[in-house]
């Protein structure tokens, strides 16, 4: 009951000292659910508790997964550039990250199993059944293996299923998947010149291999010729050092923790770097030094850097804010263990 106390005064009176509180606030049906359960669980017995809220929280995750399709819909009707299309989305993302990192968050202390056994019964072949019993009366009452009646009753009982529902684990799960989705998101957008290009590459790469077509190589290719793959190249180191500040602007806003920022954000810098390795890999393998030096694909350190300088930018910033942050602070690691 003490620790329970503990997290309820966490709730009210801490909340408030976060910007990610300050600017967006709890969406409502996440702060009904949570004051709805810290009152429930005194109240209660443990049996009713654990039923009342797994259905509570399915509910809330699924009034999220609505916000968030209504976020991207209003406010991609508005914008038309890409990039804001992209904002749009990566707005829809935070917000469901923020939400159920809350939710993850503030049901832990609750001393209760999020998981139940439901038993349900499965009505799927007594249509069927029900069916050739009709297209066979005249069988109904015959005293051979054909019966009809004796067939509907085999083959029409409805069967028993159970299914074990964990609410904490569908929060877990729904958090892991919308994290995946921000990071191919956002490593899509950062590179989307350099992803299109090697998509093509390697299909004609593929083809130059095959012994039944001959004469396909790489940097014959209109869209690869070195001028083209420079002008790939410069637009996305371009495109990178325009988005990079921006995505630690927004998750700032919406996560307010520096620590889980990064750990947020490293999966999407290895991605980056990966795709500047296999343009690496392609200009050795199928093009002339000459080519490569027109071509100028940036060093790995080189990308590295423009991830390292932003990072430092955003820290100083971050530090600014830092006695804002709150004590309990949302956490992604294990995530990506």
């Amino acid at each position: 009951m003490r620790r329970h106390v503990l997290w309820r005064t966490n709730l009210t009176t801490s909340m408030p000292m976060s910007p990610a509180d300050l600017h967006g606030m709890w969406y409502p049906t996440v702060r009904r659910t949570l004051v709805t359960l810290s009152k429930l669980y005194r109240c209660i017995d443990k049996t009713t508790f654990q039923g009342l809220s797994q259905e509570a929280l399915q509910m809330c995750i699924q009034s999220l997964l609505n916000a968030k399709e209504g976020i991207t819909k209003r406010k991609a009707s508005i914008d038309l550039s890409a990039i804001l299309i992209h904002q749009t989305q990566l707005d829809g993302q935070l917000f469901m990250i923020k939400h159920l990192l809350i939710l993850r968050e503030q049901i832990a202390p609750f001393q209760a199993d999020f998981s139940i056994r439901e038993t349900s019964l499965d009505f799927s072949k007594f249509k069927d059944a029900a069916y050739g019993l009709v297209n066979r009366r005249s069988q109904i009452f015959s005293f051979s293996s054909n019966n009809a009646l004796l067939q509907f009753i085999v083959e029409g009982t409805p069967q028993v299923q159970e299914n074990f529902v964990d609410s904490k684990r569908d929060v877990d799960s729904q958090l892991k998947k919308t994290c995946e989705e921000f990071i191919h998101h956002v490593s899509d957008a950062m590179t989307e010149p350099l992803k299109t290009f090697l998509s093509r590459a390697s299909i004609i790469i593929n083809m130059g291999e095959d012994e039944n077509i001959k004469g396909v190589t790489l940097r014959t290719q209109p869209f690869a010729v070195p001028e083209k793959l420079h002008d790939v190249v410069a637009e996305t180191y371009k495109l990178i050092k325009k988005m990079v500040p921006t995505i630690h602007r927004a998750m700032s806003l919406y996560l307010a923790n520096r620590e889980t920022e990064l750990i947020l954000f490293k999966p999407i810098k290895v991605n980056i770097q990966q795709r500047f390795q296999r343009l690496t890999e392609i200009l050795a393998s199928h093009y002339t030094e000459e080519d490569q030096q027109i071509v100028a694909c940036p060093r790995t350190e080189q990308v590295r850097e423009i991830h390292q300088h932003s990072c430092e930018v955003y820290s100083q910033i971050s530090l600014c804010n830092s006695h804002r942050l709150r004590n309990d602070t949302f956490r992604l690691d294990w995530i990506f263990c």
